[in-house]
């Protein structure tokens, strides 16, 4: 895969990354009220694993671009560098938002275990209140169902029988409900703590991965500044370059001038000179 292709595939990923959590946001916030359902939580599940997966795959093609930008000229390692930078600033971001989402989810889970917890402490105080029906009613019911006993039959009230029976049954249906309550809230708290420890797990690895991109994006900094600062540095020696010729050009052409002003002095100098001699042989003559 090529540099190109490499960084195409991040900018997709990192896309992506953003729209997942956004759906994220919408679902974390309904996490505690009554907008909470199990088709929610799905959806949530959902959406945070693939930018969980979506997180380290992109780490992985980071590393692969960031050697990459060690390839080709000088001026392809800046420009490289910088894109990968750009792209990296934008994928923290992305981690950023995603952790926030993150720990609300966490949050809103403790905190339904919580609620969870207390509901479970109150059910089995429930159930210890109420009575043990087989012994409370076991003495009426050998009475009730001993037919044979004269003295039994003519004092028992009408009746007895038959609103005993009633209220032992609606005992023994609310202990079946604050059982099966029990058991239910006992099996959700188990799931969400569950759910809870794998997000810590999650967060660990993407604070991981937030912190290697944040040392990445560290020394990419001071690798584009050093290459910034030798490219100024050969510019300013290039400028200085140019002041130097351009000194010794000005110098070249005042040298020039001397030695034209220089001639032409002697040149007239041997004009008068011719001259003077010969007036003297014209005299002489």
């Amino acid at each position: 895969m090529s540099y190109d292709q490499i960084c195409q595939k991040i900018g997709s990923a990192i896309f992506k990354i953003g729209s997942n959590v956004t759906a994220m946001q919408k679902l974390v916030v309904q996490l505690g009220t009554p907008g909470e359902t199990p088709n929610v939580k799905k959806q949530l599940d959902t959406k945070r694993s693939e930018v969980q997966r979506s997180i380290e795959s992109t780490n992985d093609m980071f590393r692969q671009a960031t050697d990459m930008c060690k390839e080709g000229s000088q001026q392809e390692q800046k420009s490289r560098k910088i894109q990968v930078e750009r792209l990296k600033q934008q994928f923290s971001e992305a981690i950023q938002k995603f952790k926030k989402y993150q720990l609300l989810e966490a949050d809103k889970e403790r905190a339904a275990v919580s609620r969870m917890r207390s509901r479970t402490t109150s059910l089995r105080n429930e159930i210890s209140k109420q009575p043990n029906v087989d012994t409370a009613y076991a003495d009426n019911d050998s009475l009730m169902d001993d037919d044979t006993s004269p003295l039994i039959a003519n004092v028992r009230p009408r009746g007895f029988s038959r609103e005993s029976n009633l209220e032992r049954q609606q005992n023994l249906a609310q202990l079946q409900e604050f059982s099966d309550d029990l058991e239910t809230t006992t099996a959700m708290i188990n799931e969400r703590e569950e759910s809870i420890r794998k997000l810590e797990t999650d967060m660990v690895t993407v604070n991981e991965i937030f912190r290697e991109i944040g040392t990445m994006v560290y020394e990419q900094g001071d690798m584009i500044d050093n290459i910034e600062h030798n490219v100024e540095v050969a510019r300013d020696r290039v400028d200085d370059g140019v002041v130097q010729l351009e000194k010794a050009s000005e110098y070249q052409n005042k040298y020039r001038k001397k030695v034209f002003v220089f001639l032409g002095i002697l040149i007239l100098f041997g004009i008068v000179l011719g001259i003077i001699i010969w007036l003297s042989t014209k005299k002489k003559n």
